[in-house]
């Protein structure tokens, strides 16, 4: 059984770390900005099943191995950095949905917006360094080390896809008041323009040390 302070304690740490914007949080504004609600939320959702896999995988184990691993850091942040950049450039040239103008939503592009959220999230070696290290400290001894792990694990994914809906409606509400389609286009372009540079920073992400 997880002790109630802890796990406030745990909640609390998890909902100032996941707030500070990142590559993930700057493509749901911007596809929020772009496309509204009809895709963001979806995308928030593949973040928080991202999130509940990296967090799974990094807690069993691999995220020791990946830490302990050169080749395999390197394989993770290669793959990371090049969808990174593949996305930004992708949202560098998309033409944006006018305001006023529902966006069309199929199950293909529900389908790609949740992939992109997924991939985003558990192609980030820094994130699952991050699950790693913090859900075990917050893991008693005395208890059950599955279930106490599965039990922060869902909280951390419940609150990272809580963050991301927040920035998604959050977003869509502002997008409303922006009826300029050139505004919303160089939205796209300063978006898609930092989650390319975040990809090559990624490039130069070094395996924290163990």
């Amino acid at each position: 059984m997880i002790d109630p302070v802890s796990f406030l304690l745990f909640a609390s740490a998890s909902a100032i770390a996941l707030a500070i914007p990142g590559p993930t949080i700057a493509l749901v504004i911007t596809r929020s900005l772009s496309n509204g609600r009809q895709v963001s939320v979806p995308l928030a959702i593949g973040i928080g099943l991202g999130t509940f896999t990296g967090s799974t995988v990094a807690v069993g184990g691999a995220g020791a191995v990946l830490l302990a691993s050169a080749s395999a850091f390197t394989a993770v942040k290669l793959l990371g950095a090049a969808y990174l950049i593949y996305l930004g450039i992708k949202l560098f040239i998309a033409d944006p949905t006018p305001p006023d103008v529902a966006f069309r939503r199929n199950n293909k592009s529900t389908l790609h917006a949740l992939r992109d959220g997924f991939f985003i999230t558990l192609l980030n070696p820094k994130s699952i360094a991050f699950s790693a290290a913090f859900i075990p400290l917050f893991i008693q001894p005395d208890g059950s080390y599955l279930w106490q792990a599965t039990i922060l694990i869902a909280a951390f994914s419940v609150l990272a896809t809580l963050n991301a809906l927040a920035f998604a409606l959050g977003t869509d509400v502002l997008r409303r008041f922006v009826r300029r389609l050139s505004v919303l286009r160089w939205m796209n372009r300063i978006g898609g323009g930092f989650l390319v540079a975040s990809g090559v920073a990624g490039l130069f992400l070094k395996r924290p040390a163990v």
